[in-house]
């Protein structure tokens, strides 16, 4: 509390009943304002938690990209492809939309609109295709490091360990890289990019699909 810089010798009746009366109310309009600014003050994030919530949001999409496959995607994404459907046809619209429907139910809260749209034409799912091969992927472990280039504080790079599995075959350790990009403006994700120095996981894939 602000003390005054004035001292009274003496306090009048009238005083001292307006001063019990604040004294009952809890606090003066002042004081509430402070504490209003104070508690809108702590809500504010961090750039620690900032960077805390990135990673969880990687990890998140990490999940759903390096586990499965996910054999309902792959076959909203096969029937959306249209095989030798007219593209124009009522059903064949329909099925975009189922597709694109289960992507922004899993994805949406993760990414701005713009980045879901590249991330689905361009990486979204890739090891998920061979829904009906006999394998399994799952994410082992990840490394997730913001770029030390201040002016890049928004971007990430990513080192995952993907375990392959399928009937009759060793289990086989796969790395698989990446980078994100956050969006300064909504603080989702604007670029999610996933890929292979060595792509030992996408051959071994493409393998076990030709055995069946």
């Amino acid at each position: 509390m602000m003390k005054s810089q004035l001292t009274y010798k003496r306090i009048g009746l009238f005083t001292l009943a307006a001063l019990a009366c604040v004294s009952l109310m809890g606090c003066t309009p002042t004081s509430e304002a402070i504490e209003k600014r104070e508690t809108k003050t702590e809500t504010v994030p961090t750039a620690e938690s900032a960077v805390e919530m990135h990673i969880k949001t990687i990890e998140a999409v990490l999940k759903e990209e390096l586990n499965g496959p996910d054999i309902e995607y792959g076959q909203l994404a096969d029937a959306a492809m249209g095989g030798n459907n007219d593209p124009n046809s009522v059903k064949q619209k329909e099925n975009v939309v189922r597709l694109n429907s289960y992507v922004k139910e899993r994805y949406q809260q993760y990414f701005t609109e713009e980045g879901l749209k590249e991330f689905q034409s361009s990486g979204l799912k890739s090891y998920h295709s061979y829904y009906d091969t006999e394998f399994e992927i799952r994410l082992v472990e990840s490394e997730i490091k913001q770029s030390d280039i201040d002016t890049a504080s928004n971007q990430y790079h990513i080192k995952s360990i993907v375990e392959l599995t399928s009937p009759g075959e060793e289990p086989s350790l796969h790395e698989v890289e990446g980078q994100v990009i956050f969006s300064t403006k909504e603080g989702k994700i604007g670029r999610f990019s996933l890929g292979q120095k060595d792509p030992t996981l996408s051959d071994k894939i493409d393998e076990l699909s030709k055995r069946d």
